[in-house]
């Protein structure tokens, strides 16, 4: 628990138990198959925007916030079971560790749908493509 305490004091932005919980579910439900980069990437997405006046305050709420990302929808979320890895690259990600050149969202264009993909294409800037995600804001 001391340890827990100490992560969340030195993080760049304040959450909850449950807020690191549904942050580390969010991202292995994303990037699980993804390097520790590309797991990093997504925890910054939701830092960004935790951080964004444009959406909730908190981590819970903006992976829950609707139709969002698809692992709430899907079930996936609450289904994954989080790895060691993920859980580092969270914690490298709360620490500060920073690859998203101020992302917030990023997609997957081959398992996207053509409507989604468009409203990325038209509605936002694009930054940067790793692995299978191309990331925007």
């Amino acid at each position: 628990k001391e340890e827990d305490e100490a992560r969340r004091a030195s993080s760049i932005i304040s959450y909850s138990q449950k807020d690191y919980e549904v942050l580390k579910r969010i991202v292995e439900a994303e990037a699980g198959i993804c390097d520790t980069k590309g797991r990093i990437l997504v925890a910054n997405v939701i830092i960004n925007r935790v951080k964004s006046g444009q959406f909730p305050d908190t981590i819970t709420d903006v992976v829950y916030q609707k139709s969002q990302f698809s692992p709430v929808g899907n079930g996936s979320l609450d289904s994954c079971t989080v790895t060691p890895e993920t859980t580092e690259a969270v914690n490298r990600a709360l620490a500060g560790e920073d690859y998203s050149q101020g992302a917030l969202y990023f997609m997957n264009r081959g398992g996207s749908k053509k409507s989604n993909i468009s409203w990325f294409d038209q509605s936002l800037t694009y930054l940067f493509q790793h692995d299978r995600h191309e990331f925007f804001k």
